[in-house]
């Protein structure tokens, strides 16, 4: 029962707050109300098609690598699994 009147304690003292408008919601993120970030936008670089080709098949090859082996370790643990179920 004690969780209950915690839980109406606290909605309680959020209404409060809210009526006193002296508290202002969201002030802790990003670092105060007062405070305004300016982002300058990336502008990425002009590349040539045969390098953007290169990039496209290096990641391609990356990725095909990472996962073969992820297959690999899935098949050994597997494995590993039935092997320990079926010894019992």
């Amino acid at each position: 029962m004690s969780s209950m009147s915690a839980m109406n304690v606290s909605l309680n003292n959020n209404r409060k707050l809210l009526k006193n408008r002296k508290h202002k919601p969201f002030t802790k993120m990003n670092g105060g109300p007062g405070k305004t970030r300016i982002y300058k936008p990336y502008t990425l670089p002009k590349l040539q098609p045969h390098i953007l080709r290169r990039i496209r098949l290096k990641t391609r090859r990356q990725n095909k690598r990472l996962f073969i082996k992820k297959l690999m370790i899935g098949i050994v643990v597997i494995l590993m699994l039935t092997y320990w179920l079926f010894q019992l």
